[in-house]
């Protein structure tokens, strides 16, 4: 949480400064309505993310995200890139708003119970795909301002909450494969000690 508080706010005030030092000659803006219009442009953001993950997560239905669907899962040669990246170092900094859903995927509580993770992973399914409408439709915000300051105020904001959105989205499709082969191991587990009884 606090990562991502101190990205946002960072991120704004370089957006902020940018305008104050390049378009307000441009556009004869005040800093003031600089300062607001990023402001604006990050509350607007944040309530178009949640919008979109309303209407993913109640709209859409079950079936699109079940345990079967693999498609959402990284690929190996995907896995391998993110590690690249360094997920491992920050994938547990990344913030988690499942408990928006009734359901937090930042630990595997019950790693043993099959019930509980394959809710973990359609959770997972649903999340990523709440993240990537977030990326796409966390553009709409260039329409708040006239469209002559797209570039001042809606595509920096917007980028950043696309980064912001891809982050979480990479861990998710990340950490699929594991708790897929997880659930494997607990159905042949189960089967074990049914074949012992």
């Amino acid at each position: 949480m606090v990562f991502y508080i101190v990205s946002i706010l960072t991120c704004m005030a370089i957006i902020a400064t940018i305008n104050i030092i390049f378009t307000v000659p441009i556009f004869g803006f005040g800093v003031w309505y600089v300062i607001l219009a990023v402001i604006l442009s990050t509350i607007s953001v944040i309530i178009v993310d949640l919008i979109f993950a309303l209407i993913v997560r109640r709209a859409l239905p079950e079936k699109w995200f079940a345990v079967d669907k693999t498609c959402y899962n990284a690929s190996k040669k995907e896995r391998v890139f993110y590690e690249k990246l360094g997920i491992k170092k920050w994938k547990d900094k990344i913030l988690e708003l499942g408990a928006l859903s009734g359901f937090r995927k930042n630990h595997v509580l019950k790693p043993n119970d099959n019930e509980y993770v394959e809710r973990y992973i359609l959770e997972a399914n649903y999340g990523i795909i709440v993240h990537v409408a977030d990326i796409i439709f966390g553009f709409l915000i260039i329409f708040i301002y006239p469209l002559e300051y797209f570039l001042c105020f809606g595509v920096p904001v917007a980028l950043v909450n696309a980064v912001l959105n891809l982050l979480p989205m990479m861990v998710l499709r990340y950490n699929l494969p594991k708790l897929h082969a997880l659930r494997e191991f607990n159905i042949k587990r189960q089967k074990r000690l049914v074949v012992k009884n």
